[in-house]
């Protein structure tokens, strides 16, 4: 049975996303996460609800190392993080921002249609603003 909520990891791409970070290892988790986010950051085209996933994950993992106790009432937040967390500097925030800006636009995201259709565009709204209000958006 798959995960599905309105939080950045109450979904299963999110979480295979998680896991996949966990499994990398510290060296090498900044990169996963830039290249999940510039996926769409860099993306004129319409992006997939997966694609999508995975980058509001990012963006939060790097909020949640920016800002541990932003993201502690998550469920599925990674222990690494608080013991590990992702070296954020002011480019990694302005990526995540952009991430996540990107994941609250309509126009060309499944991601968000599939929210819209379920009426709950407010929910995930509001629970994205609070990391970008931790990135200084």
């Amino acid at each position: 049975m798959g995960a599905t909520g309105t939080g950045p990891f109450e979904n299963d791409d999110a979480l295979d996303f998680l896991d996949a970070l966990e499994d990398a290892g510290p060296d090498e988790r900044r990169a996963k996460v830039e290249h999940a986010m510039g996926r769409v950051v860099g993306s004129r085209a319409y992006i997939e609800a997966p694609e999508m996933a995975e980058a509001i994950a990012a963006a939060v993992v790097v909020a949640a190392s920016d800002d541990f106790e932003s993201a502690i009432r998550e469920p599925y937040l990674p222990r690494w993080i608080e013991d590990e967390p992702i070296e954020v500097d002011e480019g990694l925030e302005d990526l995540a921002t952009k991430a996540l800006h990107r994941a609250l636009r309509p126009e060309d995201n499944e991601w968000w249609e599939l929210w819209d259709e379920a009426r709950a565009t407010d929910d995930i709204t509001e629970r994205l603003s609070r990391y970008l209000e931790t990135l200084g958006d």
